[in-house]
């Protein structure tokens, strides 16, 4: 490793959806890592895809236990590493999910809120009624606020997460990540 930089390791799971899922309907997710430019992938994988889930109930989680293990290794924490993911009904967008990398080495439980454009014009109106729904070209859009905020968005759930967090050589490079609180359920 070469000298002042740090490293960033992360294993574990896109556990849940806890979304309004009617019982014969199928869901997956995506996930992709988006960082700044000072941020390299020096192991595991930066983009993941799910199974398909069938629900059998209403109103069940939607269970996809999806596997996530990645390293990073960076001279700044400008850019800090961000997950998107993209979650799907029936092959149709269900909704758009993002948070930060938790500062803090430890396991850590997260929530992160799903939210799916709608139609802003008179032809997306008339898509929708015929069975269209729009969708981002680029998901990883959502992580920079460069015209996110000309998106008009619906909540439509959550997704749970559980990440073990290790980082090496963060403290001695005299960055303060603040207090060690793991374990709790943070929200995004």
């Amino acid at each position: 490793m070469s000298e002042g930089s740090f490293m960033v390791s992360l294993a574990g799971q896109v556990v849940c959806l806890e979304v309004l899922a009617g019982a014969g309907s199928r869901w997956h997710c995506k996930y992709e890592f988006v960082h700044g430019a000072d941020w390299r992938c020096v192991g595991g994988v930066q983009a993941g895809l799910s199974q398909i889930a069938n629900v059998v109930q209403n109103g069940e989680k939607v269970v996809l236990n999806l596997p996530i293990q990645i390293v990073f290794r960076s001279t700044n924490p400008y850019g800090w590493p961000q997950i998107i993911l993209s979650v799907y009904c029936d092959m149709q967008l269900a909704g758009y999910g993002r948070l930060h990398v938790p500062l803090q080495a430890g396991v850590h439980q997260l929530r992160a809120h799903l939210s799916k454009p709608i139609a802003s014009s008179l032809f997306g109106y008339i898509g929708s009624f015929f069975g269209y729904q729009p969708e981002l070209v680029r998901p990883t859009m959502i992580a920079t606020t460069a015209g996110s905020n000309l998106i008009r968005m619906v909540s439509s759930g959550e997704v749970q997460l559980t990440l073990n967090v290790i980082t090496q050589h963060l403290q001695s490079l005299g960055y303060d990540v603040g207090s060690n609180n793991c374990r709790s359920l943070n929200s995004v």
